[in-house]
């Protein structure tokens, strides 16, 4: 069985990060997920559920990042998770 297709909503630097915040096909329309895309290795970082509403959470796998990145990170996803579900194009931060 193969993966479902990630569909990439878009891209924001992070520090010396370039995350990647992308949907499963077929899955969740209110969660993203972030994937560090460089520097490489490329590693999944973790999700957003209930993106779009008040009660979103940031779930990060293995990032130790202080309360301010965390912040900024939740706040980018979101503000791509919104003009993807506007205009239905990828952007790049």
């Amino acid at each position: 069985m193969s993966d479902p297709e990630r569909i990439v909503l878009g891209r924001f630097n992070l520090e010396h990060r370039r995350i990647e915040v992308y949907q499963l096909a077929g899955g969740s329309t209110t969660s993203v997920r972030l994937r560090r895309i460089a520097p490489e290795p490329a590693v999944d970082l973790g999700y957003i559920n209930r993106i779009g509403s008040p009660f979103s959470r940031l779930h990060l796998y293995r990032a130790e990042w202080s309360p301010a990145l965390r912040r900024v990170a939740k706040e980018q996803a979101a503000a791509i998770w919104h003009h993807a579900a506007r205009h239905e194009t990828e952007i790049d931060g």
